[in-house]
């Protein structure tokens, strides 16, 4: 009997692996739209952990820190103002919602390309989105777009403030997620 519970628990770690993700050599890029132009930033990884089942990618969590946002498009009093505005109420209310996360729920693949269902949680409010990942040699990388309005981020949106004209913020907000593995 000791042996069988050995060899399933064996057999369970050969074929059911995690694998850390290094949040000091990964990155999320943030991309958001406007008439006028784009803004783009990063915000660092808190944590985050990759399922794997004989080397296929089945699962995972990434937990990104939100008090880490920056912009990488301005420098100097504009950035500082946008970055100050990104954590306001306004936008993400990082005082009160310190993280955001994205948490796998079904996993396709095509080759070294996955398909990740998934939920963000944003701001205490939760939707499916997917995440389009490919393996490379470090880990993973993709990239995933979500609707800013449904996590309650309304600010500058042509659907809720009529003439806003050319200082309208588009919905659609893209990630893009290099993940590096331990």
């Amino acid at each position: 009997m000791k042996k069988s519970i050995l060899v399933l628990l064996t057999a369970f770690v050969m074929t059911a692996q995690g694998a850390s993700i290094d949040v000091s050599k990964s990155k999320v890029e943030w991309i958001g739209k406007k008439v006028t132009g784009e803004h783009k930033g990063e915000v660092s990884l808190k944590s985050g952990s990759l399922e794997m089942k004989e080397g296929k990618l089945v699962g995972g969590s990434v937990v990104m820190d939100m008090t880490t946002i920056t912009t990488t498009d301005l420098t100097g009093e504009y950035a500082t103002k946008l970055v100050t505005h990104l954590n306001s109420p306004d936008f993400f209310d990082v005082t009160n919602h310190k993280t955001a996360t994205f948490t796998a729920k079904s996993v396709s693949e095509k080759g070294d390309k996955y398909t990740v269902k998934g939920d963000l949680t944003i701001k205490g409010k939760t939707q499916e989105t997917t995440l389009d990942l490919s393996k490379n040699k470090a880990g993973f990388s993709g990239s995933l777009k979500f609707d800013r309005t449904k996590f309650d981020i309304k600010y500058g949106s042509g659907n809720f403030f009529k003439g806003l004209g050319d200082k309208m913020i588009y919905d659609d907000v893209e990630l893009k997620l290099n993940l590096v593995t331990k």
